[in-house]
């Protein structure tokens, strides 16, 4: 069905036509929906990133690993993200989350495969990926969850199974723009459960985490910890966008 639904999606908004970024009309053999123009403006994880959770660091800094993986180092083994959450990607971003462009996962979900081919190429491996889930009222809203949107392309290019339903948001938390750390953790303690039907599949296997941004990295900290609870043996986190250090 999904299949199905993407391909009238691609009739009525080809993503090969309109660059993400400004509009600008562009040809499919751009991979990620870019025009040349606003890939030069990105800001891309392709250079000193921290070695914990993937965010860009400053180059001339002494430390491998961030700030805030310094002071409380998150229970995933390893992130990896693509660029930075600014000014130009964060609208391409708020544009697919809250825009109804959830076409736009096709070429932002090969962002993230190419993203991993590195990873891959030094032996990591995943059973399953698993999308960061949203609460229903949100998702109603929406029309979809972006993360599991893009969870699913990348399944899709990885042959890596989607176990989509595999978490479930049982609290409909407010938003945290404006929380610092701590209250992001209080915010969503408890928000999270595996879902019954798929529990023992988590069990000792490697899991990849799929989400759109990570900032201060409570959302996925608190999704690693109740897939590890649940026997999980490993979980990485891979994001379109991370926070600045």
């Amino acid at each position: 069905m999904w299949l199905k639904i993407r391909r009238f999606l691609k009739l009525l908004f080809p993503d090969g036509l309109y660059c993400f970024g400004c509009g600008a009309i562009i040809d499919d053999s751009r991979p990620y929906g870019l025009c040349d123009d606003c890939v030069a403006k990105f800001h891309w994880a392709n250079k000193k990133v921290c070695e914990k959770c993937g965010k860009i660091m400053k180059e001339e800094g002494v430390f491998s690993r961030c700030s805030d993986c310094r002071a409380d180092e998150p229970p995933m083994v390893q992130g990896f993200t693509c660029f930075l959450y600014g000014l130009y990607e964060r609208e391409v971003i708020q544009a697919f989350k809250y825009g109804g462009a959830g076409y736009m996962a096709d070429k932002l979900g090969r962002l993230l495969w190419d993203r991993l081919q590195p990873e891959i190429a030094r032996g990591l491996t995943w059973d399953y990926i698993v999308p960061v889930p949203i609460h229903k009222k949100k998702k109603k809203k929406r029309g979809y969850n972006q993360a599991a949107l893009l969870a699913r392309r990348l399944g899709e290019l990885s042959g890596i199974p989607v176990l989509e339903a595999g978490l479930v948001r049982v609290r409909n938390t407010p938003a945290m723009s404006h929380l610092d750390r701590h209250q992001r953790a209080l915010n969503l303690e408890g928000a999270f459960r595996v879902h019954e039907k798929v529990a023992e599949k988590f069990s000792g296997k490697r899991l990849l985490l799929v989400d759109d941004v990570y900032t201060t990295g409570t959302t996925a900290s608190q999704c690693t910890l109740v897939l590890m609870e649940q026997g999980a043996e490993a979980v990485y986190v891979i994001t379109l966008a991370a926070g600045a250090n």
